[in-house]
C-alpha cells in the first residue's frame, strides 16, 4: 500500500521536469506554464483538462505535490549524492533526447553506430555509461544478478550513446531554451527527487501500525462483513437443501462470473480448483450439496453434478461437473476479497500519506496557478477501413476506452478474468 500510495501521488505519467538546483529559489508556476504543462499530456487528459475545472485544479495540486516534496528533498541533500546526481544528468539528456527526435519527426538525421563508438573513446562518456551501469546494478538486484552478454550490453551501450547525443544536438538547436522543454526538465527532476525522498525519509511515517489499525477496525465495525456473509450463505444452504432449483439461487445470489450460468463452474479435474474446494467437491455425490466451504474467494455452496473418469497419459482421472454459490466481498472480475485488516490499513495509510504531503505542501515556498486555460486537442481523422476491421470501440454503438485514472496517465481496459475459483497463475 506504501508503494502504491507513492505511485500514485508521485507518478501516474504526470510529468516529466529538471532545472538546475536551486536551495533556496522557490518555484512559481504561472497559469501559461500550467497550460504547456497540461498540453503536453495525453490527448484524453488533456480533453479532460480543457473541459473540467475541477480536473484542472486537481492537476495543479498534484504538480504542487511533487514540486513541494522535491524542494524539501533538494533541502535534505537528496540531490548532492553522487548516484542521483548521475540519475538527474541522465534524466535530462532523456527529456531533451526525446524533444530533439519529436521536433524532427522522419527528419531527425541519423545518429549511426559509428558515432555512438566515437563518443564512448572519449574517456569521460565511457565512465559515464559504467557508472550508470554501476548504479543501476546497486538499485536492481535482479538486474545485478544478472550477467548480460557482450551483445546485449554493446546494445544498451548503443541506445545510452543515442541519448547523450541527441541531448548535445537539442542543446546545439536552442531546445533547452524553449519553455515548454525547460517545464517538461524541471517535472522530470521533481519527480526523481520526490520518490526519492518518499522511499527513503517518508515511507515509516505512512505506514499504519498494528495498534492503529485496531483502534480503526473498533472504530469501523462495518468493515468486517464476514459473520453477515456467513448468515447469508446459511440461509441459502438451507433454502438449496429445501428443494429450491440451484441454479436459480446461483443467479441470484452468487458473486462471480458464474452467476449468470447459474453457477455452472463446467468439467474440472485434480489440480483446478483451490485446494479447499477440491477437497469438498470430490467428497460429494451427484446430486449433493455441500456444507459452506471458505477459500480464498469467500464462501462457496457447491453441488455435485457429474462425474467421469477419463484416461490422460496412460492413466485414469476423475473429473467432476459442478456448480456453486459464491458469497464474496471481491469484484466479479478481480481477485480475493480484501481482508477487514487490510482495508483499515489501506484507509489509515491513505489518510496518513495526505496528511504528510499537506505538511510539506504548507511550509514549501512552491506557487502553483490553479486558475489556467487548456486547449482541447484537435480530433485526428480516423481512418478508412473495411467493415470489421476498425478496433474496439472506433464503430457507432461501440464502447468507449476507460478514462485514464490520474493525470497524464495512460492506459488500456483489459478485459479481466472472472472470479472462479480456479487457481492463480
Amino acid at each position: 500500500m506504501i508503494a502504491a500510495a507513492i505511485a500514485i501521488l508521485f507518478a501516474g505519467g504526470l510529468i516529466y521536469w529538471q532545472f538546475k538546483a536551486r536551495k533556496a529559489e522557490a518555484v512559481n508556476l504561472s497559469a501559461a506554464d500550467m497550460a504547456l504543462i497540461a498540453e503536453d499530456q495525453a490527448p484524453q487528459m488533456r480533453a479532460r483538462l480543457a473541459s473540467d475545472e475541477n480536473a484542472r485544479k486537481e492537476f495543479a495540486k498534484n504538480v504542487r505535490q511533487i514540486l513541494a516534496v522535491a524542494e524539501e528533498a533538494q533541502n535534505h541533500g537528496i540531490d548532492s549524492a553522487p548516484d542521483m546526481r548521475r540519475s538527474l544528468e541522465f534524466q535530462r539528456a532523456r527529456v531533451l533526447a526525446q524533444f530533439y527526435f519529436d521536433e524532427n519527426g522522419e527528419k531527425t538525421p541519423d545518429i549511426t553506430d559509428q558515432e555512438v563508438t566515437d563518443f564512448f573513446k572519449q574517456a569521460a562518456n565511457q565512465q559515464k555509461f559504467d557508472l550508470l551501469i554501476e548504479d543501476a546494478r546497486k538499485q536492481d538486484p535482479q538486474f545485478a544478478a544478472q550477467q548480460l552478454p557482450p551483445e546485449q550490453m554493446e546494445q544498451l551501450k548503443q541506445n545510452l550513446g543515442r541519448i547523450y547525443i541527441a541531448e548535445e544536438r537539442a542543446k546545439q538547436k536552442g531546445l533547452d531554451q524553449k519553455p515548454q522543454v525547460r517545464l517538461q526538465v524541471l517535472l522530470q527532476r521533481a519527480r526523481v527527487l520526490a520518490q526519492k525522498y518518499a522511499a527513503d525519509k517518508l515511507r515509516d511515517k505512512m505506514k499504519a501500525t498494528d495498534q492503529e489499525i485496531d483502534s480503526y477496525l473498533s472504530q469501523h465495525p462495518e468493515l468486517d462483513t464476514t459473520q453477515k456473509k456467513r448468515a447469508q450463505a446459511e440461509e441459502v444452504l438451507k433454502r438449496a437443501r429445501s428443494g429450491e432449483d440451484f441454479a436459480k439461487l446461483a443467479k441470484e445470489f452468487s458473486s462471480d462470473g458464474s452467476k449468470d450460468k447459474g453457477g455452472d463452474l463446467g468439467w474440472f479435474g485434480p489440480g483446478d480448483m483451490v485446494p479447499e474446494f477440491e477437497k469438498a467437491a470430490y467428497a460429494l455425490k451427484p446430486g449433493e450439496i455441500s456444507d459452506i466451504v471458505q477459500s480464498q474467494f469467500g464462501l462457496h455452496i457447491i453441488k455435485l453434478e457429474e462425474r467421469k473418469t477419463e484416461t490422460q497419459d496412460g492413466k485414469p482421472v476423475e473429473k467432476l461437473h459442478a456448480r456453486h454459490i459464491l458469497f464474496s466481498e471481491g469484484s466479479p472480475f478481480g481477485g480475493p476479497p480484501q481482508p477487514p485488516r487490510e482495508k483499515a490499513r489501506a484507509a489509515i495509510e491513505e489518510e496518513k500519506a495526505k496528511k504528510v504531503l499537506d505538511d510539506i505542501v504548507s511550509r514549501s515556498h512552491v506557487q502553483v496557478a490553479e486558475n489556467y486555460q487548456v486547449k482541447m486537442p484537435e480530433q485526428q481523422p480516423a481512418p478508412q477501413l473495411p467493415p470489421g476491421f476498425a478496433p474496439p470501440g472506433s464503430q457507432p454503438g461501440g464502447e468507449e476506452p476507460e478514462e485514464a485514472p490520474s493525470p497524464g496517465a495512460k492506459s488500456k481496459t483489459a478485459q479481466p478474468a472472472k472470479n472462479q475459483p480456479k487457481k492463480r497463475g
